[in-house]
């Protein structure tokens, strides 16, 4: 990606929100509909499984681009504001989505 700089920047604002959502729209579709089958379930324990291994050693692990504003964000605020309200985002939109909402 060029810099260092622009790759962090995308991991952390563009890569980890957009699979976050992307996994909590699919884990919820899998728990909510009741259509239990082996390879959506493994499908799924996988999806889960990665989304967590990518949580922990690229959000968690690593301190953060201190660049990107003035003051310094803990490694939990990284976590919460990369990776926690984007499957939450996720979430809310299946259920929006599913009618659930009414």
């Amino acid at each position: 990606m060029g810099s260092n700089k622009l790759s962090t920047l995308f991991l952390y604002y563009v890569l980890s929100p957009l699979l976050c959502a992307f996994s909590g729209f699919h884990i919820t579709s899998y728990l909510l509909t009741g259509l239990y089958t082996w390879p959506r379930t493994s499908r799924t324990i996988v999806l889960t499984i990665g989304t967590l291994i990518f949580v922990y050693e690229f959000i968690f692990k690593s301190q953060g681009p201190q660049f990107a504003s003035g003051k310094t964000w803990s490694q939990g605020e990284w976590v919460l504001y990369t990776s926690v309200l984007p499957l939450v985002c996720g979430i809310a939109t299946f259920l929006a989505a599913a009618g659930f909402f009414n």
